[in-house]
């Protein structure tokens, strides 16, 4: 048994050693148990400090960033001064370029005034002087000074370099198996060099804390990669959508990350670091020259709301501070703060009771479980899911025909996707849905939460094992409010046990007579969600420019409409939609206006991948029969668009032979 300290830390992250050194600096015993670590989420970082870049949501968790990053200067000087080496800490301001102008700015410098962040705006020509290798399509910047970087690596070196020098006891190659329990108390902790025993401990095993404990905390890999180029040639982070380059002062560009929910699946693919490159490049083309130096992956332990879980447990001498997902680097100063207060202080801090584990098992009856991390996924613009989802087809594909539909890493048999609305009754609907063979459903999150006409039971109306629901952003006329409306159906998601998705179509409609869809709107929106992780399939206009850039912004799909919602006109924009199909790169959808089968046979034969159908059949005479007409028809479609149809001429061509008449 390993007696002898007041205080056990399980984990030896960043995390962990600066909760370690805080204790000891109050003059408490501390020992730090950790299997390797190298391990650590410090391999997925790059060391941003960007509560107001990343556009931490407001509330307590950017109070909390904000006051980790205060804090950061002084607290870094008292690592490096311990550890007489440097953490690599430099706030160079943080650069975060926009392809479309934001309305509340001016030329030039603007400082902007409708929100609590601290920045400033950046006009395009400024912006072209001081960084002239940037996509000249940028249309300026957001500039936000008090913002910077740390290296994860020397962090993590100068962190454990100090707790040598505070003669704080770090054992590493140690495995912890389980925490031994009884009457709300911790014994001891099991591990491979024996039992450890101590008056208080403290969990900070970050992506493993779910090994020890049911927390819903699970890996998020992350990949990143770096070049080298001359030292200088950029000062500032440049924080993209989807993608951040890092500069550090010795010349290494550091370009990061990915975001994958494969467990604890190694190594760097090619699909991930085509993701990062692609990104990187149309941000800062000049990257293009600069010689690969090194590629890594490690993993982010994240949950479900994306805040870290920190504070009190079940038992009453274990404190917990993990989940940290993205912002680890960043929380570590005011994390070490707060649980050392927490300890040591014995007094009730606002701050830290919002990020209490207890959040997750009030917020509903029904428990919170992380994604399935045992079957491989596949990456698609950043998104990751975790297994395929089967139903059987409503007409067997023939062998060699065609390969599924895969939206986001997911696979699905059926390419036609139907909605929950204006069904005449629930029997309906549901015959509906099973006679059109599809596996994709699409649900009004606002309706469902206001229990409007029609959608009221719809939760337990449907077997959602054998469906895979598409929350929708419907009756949003702002990007804020879809934005919003998104989050929401991710949580209703998860009720239905849907935990992994985070599938989203993204509407924003402000116009209530013709129901169009809003541009600007749709593309700020989307850029929001695929930041945080959302799988997003627009619901657009059929403009091939914006499909191309919601595209690049990293969209699962896009969802050019036929002809107006609930319409029934058919597709009256071929030729736009054609630009889109040929153009695009992920799948495209046709949605709305589609009233007969022979209108979805033809955009399947355009090469549409899927159709999404709701009025047409819920409000047929015989929706079921209707139902089975469209899955018939996106099958036919599709079959005749892989067949290739023949060339049109201007004149007969007989079918009969032409040779071999029998005469006479």
């Amino acid at each position: 048994m390993h007696t002898g300290s007041d205080i056990l830390i399980l984990g030896g992250g960043v995390i962990g050693l600066a909760i370690a050194i805080e204790l000891k600096q109050r003059g408490t015993n501390v020992t730090v148990i950790t299997r390797d670590i190298q391990e650590a989420a410090t391999q997925a970082a790059a060391g941003m400090l960007a509560p107001q870049a990343e556009a931490l949501p407001g509330g307590p968790f950017r109070d909390l960033g904000l006051k980790s990053l205060s804090l950061y200067p002084d607290w870094i000087q008292k690592i490096e001064t311990i550890a007489q080496a440097s953490a690599g800490y430099w706030p160079c301001g943080i650069l975060a370029p926009q392809y479309q102008l934001p309305s509340n700015t001016n030329h030039g410098y603007a400082r902007d005034t409708t929100a609590s962040a601290q920045r400033q705006w950046v006009d395009k020509h400024i912006l072209q002087h001081l960084h002239p290798d940037l996509d000249p399509e940028i249309a300026g910047a957001w500039w936000f000074p008090e913002e910077g970087q740390v290296d994860p690596l020397k962090l993590a070196k100068a962190l454990k370099a100090a707790a040598q020098a505070l003669k704080i006891d770090v054992k590493e190659g140690v495995t912890i198996e389980a925490l031994q329990q009884s009457h709300g108390r911790i014994n001891s902790v099991q591990t491979s060099e024996g039992p450890w025993q101590a008056d208080h401990y403290i969990l900070a095993t970050g992506s493993w804390a779910s090994c020890l404990l049911p927390l819903p905390v699970y890996p998020l890999k992350g990949q990143l990669l770096s070049v080298q180029a001359a030292p200088e040639i950029l000062n500032q982070i440049l924080y993209g959508s989807n993608i951040y380059i890092v500069p550090r002062r010795d010349g290494r560009i550091v370009i990061g990350a990915t975001s994958e929910t494969v467990g604890f699946s190694p190594h760097n693919t090619p699909g991930g670091l085509q993701t990062l490159l692609n990104r990187a490049l149309r941000l800062y083309p000049s990257l293009k020259d600069f010689p690969i130096k090194r590629q890594w992956w490690g993993y982010r332990p994240a949950t479900p709301d994306q805040w870290p879980i920190l504070g009190a447990s079940h038992c009453d001498n274990l404190t917990l501070a993990t989940g940290h997902h993205r912002n680890g680097i960043l929380l570590a100063p005011v994390t070490a703060m707060l649980i050392a207060d927490h300890l040591l202080e014995a007094t009730s801090l606002t701050l830290l009771s919002a990020f209490n584990w207890q959040r997750f098992t009030t917020a509903s009856t029904h428990p919170t479980t992380m994604p399935s991390l045992s079957t491989p996924s596949v990456v698609a613009h950043g998104i990751i899911t975790t297994d395929k989802f089967s139903r059987e087809p409503l007409v067997e594909t023939l062998p060699g025909e065609d390969s599924p539909l895969t939206i986001a890493g997911r696979t699905f048999a059926s390419r036609l996707m139907t909605g929950t609305g204006k069904y005449r009754s629930f029997d309906d609907m549901r015959q509906s849905i099973t006679a059109s063979g599809c596996e994709i459903i699409t649900v009004a999150v606002r309706r469902v939460q206001t229990n409007a006409p029609g959608h009221e039971g719809l939760a337990d109306a449907l077997d959602w094992t054998k469906l895979w629901m598409l929350p929708n952003t419907a009756g949003c006329k702002t990007a804020e409010d879809a934005v919003r409306v998104a989050r929401l159906g991710r949580e209703m998601a998860k009720l239905l046990g849907q935990e992994d998705n985070n599938f989203v179509k993204l509407e924003v409609i402000p116009d209530a007579k013709y129901l169009l869809p809003d541009p600007i709107g749709t593309l700020d929106a989307a850029e929001q969600l695929v930041k945080e992780g959302f799988a997003v399939l627009p619901y657009i206009n059929a403009d091939p420019l914006l499909a191309k850039r919601l595209e690049d912004a990293g969209c699962v799909t896009v969802m050019p409409l036929g002809s107006p919602i609930g319409s029934g006109q058919g597709i009256r924009n071929t030729a736009n939609i054609q630009i889109i199909i040929e153009n695009s790169h992920i799948p495209v959808v046709v949605d709305a206006g589609i009233g007969t089968p022979s209108e979805a046979a033809q955009a399947m034969e355009m090469g549409a991948d899927a159709l999404l159908i709701n009025t047409a059949i819920a409000q047929a005479q015989r929706p079921t029969s209707m139902a089975r007409a469209m899955g018939l028809a996106a099958v036919a479609g599709r079959l005749a668009y892989l067949s290739g149809r023949i060339p049109m001429k201007d004149y007969a061509s007989a079918s009969s032979p032409t040779t071999g008449n029998v005469t006479g």
